[in-house]
């Protein structure tokens, strides 16, 4: 007996600390509460929550290598539903170019569980660490966790050692699930000065600052390190996903960037700039200025082969656009320089999307159309800090074209946009214009609402339970954007989307205007036929064929950020319905007139000889809204699917 006690104690005693703490931040102990809670009190619906999350960022160095900088973190992870499994995927990105790139050591993890009610400790196995490369520089390490579940407790560390130290990178306090503690500690030494950018707070719940009293030695050099703790406590999940530009312009988190470097030999070099030294400094790079430039003298050899002597400014620029869109491809990189040289660009036909636009830049200048570079920052990387001028918050460009008085916005790298239609992940953000010893900052927008017209002609067969139903959308936008992306020339596209998406074949030739008359709407018509709905002698018909709204995309309980739309949203509809032989209307769906600041709703029926026309439609009245309207746009939304798939109800007659 005596033996079965102590060996069930030499299996707790390592697992388990001390009953009375709630939480463990000591690596490798798990408390009593953390291995049996089955929810996290302030938050029930958390899937998951972080116990801690702790990083210390330090240097040391190295002889062959200099200064270099150390990472290193560690973290436990409570798993409450079985959808929280999901952070048990543990993915470690680093830089790994040939001669100076970034490791990755001592990663450690390991799974605790509660097997009939005693704890288990699974350790990871090193095999099933895996390393995939993403492109030529970067790699990222991949985790596999053992046997992670409902109620298990994961922890886990690791190193990176970086020469890489002027974007020390992003620690992001907050999750999308509960974090009780997240603290970094950063162990600075007097050669590089940083300076570091919060997001999301305007102050740390956990701030110290103290210089360490003990001597370093490196080479020739003597020198103390000081400390800075940053931290934050009982943070809720961060759930405000849908309908904003980028999660971590939200999300508390602090950066760092280096501003100054200090020699040994007593001399320093800034690296905190101004906006306009940047402007001067973008020109006078190759992948910037000097590509322009070089674009613009290959733009004297082309333009005469465009024949475009005769044309206004404007046609001019959208046929230099055209021919950009039409010639050369973009590789889906993001960049605001150039990644290849002109030579290659014009040789391959492909590049990034600096590659792309710079180039245009060069010919519409080759032109002498008045244009300048744009450089901003796509909605999915983040804002920018105007009060930190850094190049790295920046990492697109696009042409600002000016035309008698008017103002536009051209990106080159989508060829089924219309000249002046930019991307999305371009627009509502602020823009740096790239004159020599400038600052001027303007608001990317979109001209164009995303419109949707859908036109229903439906006739009912009583004796076969079918409608047979003519179909014709007419889309304008952002909406007819996303229509011609799936089209591309190709009918069976269509087909298959429709289908897949809305359960509706299409039985008859589809009939499309020209997909590339970018500067028209694009339509397309199809007949269809679909079942309905028969209770003894009444005939229960969706006058929209079940192809209005049917999902709100306002799926939040509360909000608490703006709700960015991004573009004017339009929907309309109309919809013929013949009256069968034998059948008078029993119901029609009521009528709806509803104008507000936030939206405008419309619904209305009329029976005319032996047809009912229905007419309907909504519209966004701006593309951003306050945190307070959220729960009233929710509501309206709800109203529109409600009305919009009301049924009319013929009876024999």
């Amino acid at each position: 007996m005596k033996t079965l006690v102590l060996c069930v104690l030499v299996v707790i005693v390592p697992l388990i600390s001390n009953a009375q703490e709630k939480y463990s931040e000591e690596y490798g102990k798990v408390t009593q509460h953390e291995i049996s809670m089955t929810e996290y009190a302030p938050d029930p619906e958390a899937e998951a929550v972080v116990i801690y999350e702790i990083g210390t960022n330090y240097f040391q160095g190295d002889d062959n290598r200099g200064f270099l900088l150390h990472k290193e973190r560690r973290t436990k992870i409570k798993v409450l539903k079985a959808a929280g499994t999901e952070y048990a995927k543990i993915e470690i990105p680093f830089y790994t170019d040939s001669r100076n790139g970034e490791s990755v050591i001592d990663i450690e993890a390991t799974v605790y569980n509660l097997e009939n009610g005693k704890p288990t400790k699974t350790n990871l196995d090193p095999k099933k660490i895996f390393e995939e490369k993403i492109d030529n520089d970067l790699s990222v390490k991949k985790i596999a966790l053992p046997d992670v579940r409902e109620g298990s407790v994961i922890e886990f560390k690791y190193h990176i050692i970086t020469p890489f130290f002027f974007n020390m990178g992003t620690w992001a306090f907050q999750k999308k699930i509960p974090v009780i503690h997240s603290q970094l500690i950063y162990k600075a030494i007097p050669y590089y000065e940083y300076t570091y950018i919060m997001r999301g707070t305007k102050e740390f719940h956990e701030f110290d600052s103290v210089t360490k009293n003990h001597d370093i030695h490196f080479g020739s050099l003597l020198y103390q390190e000081k400390i800075y703790t940053f931290g934050m406590k009982d943070l809720p999940a961060f759930r405000d996903e849908e309908f904003i530009s980028a999660e971590e312009d939200y999300m508390i988190s602090i950066n760092f960037q280096v501003s100054k470097i200090y020699f040994a030999s007593g001399s320093s070099q800034n690296y905190i700039s101004t906006w306009p030294a940047l402007c001067d400094d973008f020109l006078k790079k190759d992948n910037f200025g000097k590509y322009i430039k070089n674009s613009e003298k290959e733009g004297k050899k082309l333009l005469p082969t465009l024949n475009l002597d005769s044309k206004s400014q404007l046609d001019q620029t959208i046929e230099i656009t055209q021919y950009v869109k039409s010639m050369y491809k973009w590789n889906d990189v993001n960049n605001k320089f150039a990644e290849d040289k002109l030579s290659d660009f014009l040789k391959s036909k492909s590049g990034n999307s600096a590659n792309i636009n710079l180039y245009l830049i060069g010919l519409l200048k080759a032109a002498n159309i008045n244009v300048n570079p744009l450089v901003l920052s796509t909605r999915n990387h983040g804002g920018v800090s105007k009060s930190h001028p850094f190049q790295q918050f920046l990492n697109y460009v696009i042409a600002q074209v000016e035309i008698d008085g008017k103002t536009y916005f051209i990106d080159a790298t989508e060829p089924l946009r219309y000249f002046d239609e930019l991307p999305t992940r371009c627009t509502n953000v602020e823009a740096l214009v790239v004159k020599p010893k400038n600052e001027e900052w303007v608001i990317t927008t979109q001209k164009e609402v995303a419109r949707t017209s859908k036109a229903f002609k439906v006739k009912i067969n009583p004796d076969q339970q079918t409608l047979d139903i003519n179909i014709k959308y007419t889309l304008s936008g952002q909406d007819a954007y996303q229509f011609r992306n799936i089209y591309e020339g190709k009918d069976d596209n269509l087909v298959n989307y429709f289908k897949k998406n809305n359960n509706v074949n299409i039985e008859d030739s589809l009939i499309t205007n020209d997909y590339k008359e970018l500067n028209k709407p694009f339509s397309f018509s199809f007949q269809s036929s679909t079942g309905f709905e028969k209770a003894s002698d009444k005939l229960f018909i969706s006058p929209f064929c079940n192809l209005s709204v049917s999902e709100n995309i306002f799926k939040q309980e509360t909000r608490t950020l703006p709700i960015d739309l991004i573009y004017l949203r339009n929907a309309d509809y109309t919809s013929e319905v013949e009256i069968p032989k034998g059948y008078k209307v029993e119901y029609l769906p009521k009528e709806l007139k509803h104008d507000s600041r936030l939206m405008s709703i419309k619904y209305s029926t009329k029976v005319t000889d032996n047809k009912i026309e229905v007419t309907a439609g909504y519209f966004f009245n701006t593309n951003l809204y306050d945190a307070k309207d959220y729960v009233r746009l929710k509501y309206s939304y709800a109203e529109i699917i409600k009305q919009f798939s009301d049924m009319i109800v013929f009876v024999k007659e």
